[in-house]
């Protein structure tokens, strides 16, 4: 019934608003608060908000939307200036801590291989919603270090989603999605290319349909349908929406559609986002969290040391090679080691995938959850300016 959803999102909207300002008002990421206000809602505390699939429904529209906003905020150019470097953050962000995270879950978790893997996945995968976030909240979007960490996690996302694909699809599969990805790349790659030679081209055709059917906002409502026709590209070869949805926003920017509609888009999908789709998504994630007491073993002896053993590890290594192999100051290497330890929206749509695939069950769904909302809030903890104590991230 139509009530039933408006409920839902009322509550939960409201819920995951106050807490998230909350967080906000003690230092630390609303999405956290966002999370929590979820598990607080759902089956595993109070029982108000049921996952079903018209929630699902709703969380892909806001995913889109928060992912496609981030890719708008995003240059081409940047991202490829700095791929070589991305290539090796990406390393020591997503494969070592994948690495660490299976070898434990293999040891402590009774899933099953195909399962562990799946975990150890999603709580090793940077989340470029969370990390972008971080990268502005701490303003370092202008600088080398900020533009290094983006292109990594957005290699780190792609590479996740291949692997997922790879456990849950046969050979053929897999390799089909991999010639896709790359097809796709190289003719988005000759398409950011050729628009951006002609900027002008395309902004006088925006004008020009504004002005024929008289609607100023027609250039808006036409760049979401090209973020859909992407996002709806990549889900149809097995990867993820919300990777075309971030490839889709990356083509826009103000030297390609002006600044004018530029600010009008960047504008109309931040006040969305901050205002709806980011707490409704993370708030709906918490709810379908959901922890048995035979499961509670696992929180609180298995969670933790898988985290302790796999992101620590990421972290130092990250620094050492942003340092020691980029040449990136003190500074830089210490941002970019521990923000790209930043989880969240990937990790979860990781396990989502997994959890409808069969792939991993309810409870190893809500580990993730704890795990992503745990490491959500070591991240910012460690990147307050302290003062130094000589250790190495300090």
């Amino acid at each position: 019934m139509a009530y039933e959803i408006i409920f839902e999102v009322l509550v939960v909207l409201a819920f995951a608003v106050i807490i998230g300002e909350i967080f906000e008002q003690f230092g630390l990421p609303s999405v956290a608060g966002e999370l929590l206000s979820g598990i607080i809602l759902g089956p595993t505390v109070l029982g108000i908000i049921q996952p079903n699939d018209q929630i699902q429904a709703l969380s892909s529209i806001a995913l889109f939307f928060i992912i496609f906003h981030i890719g708008v905020e995003l240059e081409t150019q940047s991202l490829r200036a700095h791929v070589h470097k991305a290539a090796l953050i990406s390393v020591t962000s997503l494969i070592v801590p994948l690495v660490l995270a299976l070898v434990i879950s293999l040891a402590t978790l009774p899933f099953g291989y195909a399962a562990d893997f799946v975990f150890a996945l999603a709580i090793a995968v940077p989340s470029i919603s969370i990390i972008s976030v971080l990268v502005m909240q701490y303003r370092i979007l202008e600088q080398e270090s900020g533009r290094i960490i983006l292109a990594s996690t957005v290699i780190a996302d792609v590479v996740a989603f291949i692997l997922l694909a790879g456990i849950s699809l046969s050979v053929q599969s897999t390799l089909s999605v991999i010639i896709y990805t790359l097809v796709f790349t190289a003719c988005f790659i000759a398409v950011d290319y050729l628009l951006n030679s002609r900027p002008e081209v395309v902004q006088k055709s925006l004008r020009r349909i504004g002005r024929l059917l008289k609607r100023e906002d027609i250039s808006y409502a036409m760049l979401i349908v090209l973020g859909l026709i992407v996002a709806f590209f990549f889900e149809l070869i097995g990867i993820s929406y919300i990777i075309g949805a971030f490839f889709a926003g990356l083509i826009i920017h103000d030297g390609l559609v002006g600044k004018k509609t530029f600010k009008t888009i960047s504008t109309t999908l931040t006040r969305m986002n901050r205002a709806f789709f980011i707490p409704i998504f993370f708030g709906f994630a918490g709810t379908e969290a959901f922890l048995s007491q035979g499961s509670l073993a696992l929180v609180v002896i298995a969670l933790p040391g898988i985290i302790l053993i796999s992101i620590p590890p990421s972290i130092l290594l990250t620094y050492q090679a942003a340092k020691r192999i980029l040449k990136v100051e003190h500074k830089g290497a210490k941002q970019i080691s521990v923000i790209t330890g930043g989880r969240g929206a990937v990790g979860i749509v990781v396990a989502s995938v997994a959890l409808s695939r069969g792939l991993i069950n309810s409870t190893a769904f809500s580990l993730i959850i704890l795990g992503t909302l745990a490491i959500s809030l070591a991240v910012p903890t460690i990147l307050r300016e302290r003062k130094e104590n000589g250790g190495a991230l300090s």
